[in-house]
């Protein structure tokens, strides 16, 4: 990651290099209007910096990584439209000052917009996910509960039957919901018996019924 990160920085670095090279040796007249989207494009390019290293901040999996790449996408995007207007600017330099400096006012703040509305997505993708897996959290767990009583059980009948219990788990709808709160927490006091408990295969079945119940529940509440 840090060797792209570096590689990527190395290609703006030329990048810039080479925009001011082709600023200054093509003979154009200096004027105000040169000067003014000069500054903007230096500008643009100076924000790619901050831009990727905002996208990448605190993106320490995959995942991060990959949900910052839309707001790199519209950084580059913002900067090849400066240059482009950079471009249109220099080969009419006589255009009026204003002009040029309204232009790259809304080519910034357009695209200030996009980044501002692409950050927000991002956000809201992260809060969304965060909730889901907070939702899907009680199965797992339930689910992983159960596989240690079974693997742990040295009756082969009940270990059979847990085994299935945990199976049934497993293929149970992961989502949970504030309404299931009761039957979850129910669920879950009867596997913390099974640890000590004696009349085992009583307790798997009544669990078993459990499941089933909050498993119809669950559809019901879709």
């Amino acid at each position: 990651m840090k060797k792209n990160k570096g590689m990527a920085y190395a290609v703006l670095a030329i990048s810039f290099v080479l925009f001011n090279v082709i600023a200054f040796a093509v003979p154009t007249a200096k004027t105000a209007t040169f000067w003014i989207v000069y500054v903007f494009t230096a500008v643009a390019f100076a924000l790619q910096i901050a831009i990727w290293k905002f996208a990448f901040k605190g993106a320490d999996t995959l995942k991060s990584k990959f949900l910052g790449i839309p707001l790199i996408s519209v950084g580059i995007i913002y900067l090849i439209v400066q240059i482009i207007a950079f471009a249109v600017f220099m080969a009419l330099p006589l255009t009026a000052g204003w002009i040029a400096l309204v232009v790259c006012a809304l080519i910034l703040g357009i695209s200030a917009i996009c980044l501002i509305g692409t950050e927000t997505g991002r956000e809201e993708v992260n809060r969304v996910e965060e909730k889901v897996e907070k939702k899907v959290f009680y199965i797992k767990a339930l689910q992983v509960d159960v596989e240690m009583l079974a693997s742990a059980e040295t009756d082969s009948d009940t270990k059979v039957a847990l085994t299935k219990l945990a199976e049934k788990i497993r293929f149970s709808d992961p989502m949970s919901n504030d309404s299931l709160a009761d039957i979850e927490s129910e669920i879950t006091d009867k596997v913390k018996e099974l640890k000590s408990a004696v009349n085992k295969a009583e307790i798997i079945t009544i669990i078993d019924s459990l499941i089933t119940e909050r498993n119809k529940k669950t559809k019901i509440l879709k």
